[in-house]
């Protein structure tokens, strides 16, 4: 019975060892991608970030879109960078709170200027309300801006689905 219970304990600790040096190799590579990113050494940052943002990383998808946005190193891609950035809006703000501002800022403006997606004032305004709920001290002109040119049942309606998604991206 000891020989089992050692042998349970052996395997306990193999198993939650690898388990630790895997959360902090994915943590290294994404910190070595970052620096490359803001070094701006954007082919090395690509290869990294094209590796993890698969893995769900919405800090990685987020740089990864912002590569696709502005040509930072590749080709401009829009429709990838929306995707992306929808995706790192919604789940940003558990991870990273200034991340997630600028994304759901980003994410307004591409709805409001139609980049990479149909343009909407409705999901612009609403974004920008999410953005406004990440960080209550933001400044409320761009927010007003777009409320001028909804009805207010638009406001009311999109301002409810923007607090869901919000409240489901703190859970995120």
């Amino acid at each position: 019975m000891t020989k089992l219970i050692r042998f349970y304990i052996i395997i306990f600790f193999l198993i939650s060892s690898k388990t630790l040096v895997a959360a902090d190799m994915s943590g290294y590579l994404l910190n070595q991608a970052i620096k490359e990113f803001n070094n701006k050494n954007y082919e090395v940052a690509y290869k990294s970030l094209s590796n993890i943002a698969p893995a769900g990383n919405p800090v990685a998808t987020y740089l990864l879109a912002q590569m696709y946005l502005k040509g930072l190193g590749i080709e401009i891609n829009n429709k990838n960078a929306y995707e992306m950035i929808l995706y790192s809006a919604e789940r940003l703000y558990s991870h990273d709170k200034a991340l997630a501002l600028e994304s759901q800022i980003t994410l307004s403006n591409m709805y409001k200027e139609g980049i990479g997606t149909k343009v909407s004032n409705e999901k612009a305004y609403m974004w920008a309300f999410i953005a406004r709920k990440t960080n209550e001290e933001m400044h409320l002109n761009y927010l007003k801006e777009l409320q001028n040119q909804l009805t207010p049942e638009e406001i009311n309606d999109f301002e409810k689905k923007g607090l869901k998604i919000f409240k489901n991206s703190i859970k995120k």
